[in-house]
């Protein structure tokens, strides 16, 4: 499984590249490119570019219409992330 990217990937990203990483970073469900146009100042074909450059980076995801962030490695996981394993005490 590769590695997850980290902070450092991100921060050599052109400017627009890491506001469209954060803007979809905020929502953990993901943004379509529609709405993603409404929100942010770029044509849809430099948005379509970004998105695909930001997926060749490993810094996005696609699944179907909507795209997402990837966490960074090194970030606090979310909730969901972390499994909780039961523990169970035991008298010797």
């Amino acid at each position: 499984m590769p590695s997850r990217p980290d902070a450092a990937m991100l921060n050599v990203q052109p400017r627009q590249r890491r506001r469209v990483y954060t803007r979809l970073a905020e929502a953990p469900a993901g943004r379509s490119v529609k709405h993603l146009l409404a929100e942010l100042d770029i044509t849809e074909p430099e948005l379509r570019e970004t998105l695909r450059k930001l997926d060749a980076a490993g810094l996005a995801r696609r699944t179907r219409a909507t795209w997402t962030a990837v966490p960074l490695e090194g970030s606090d996981p979310k909730p969901s992330e972390v499994s909780e394993t039961p523990i169970s005490l035991r008298a010797s």
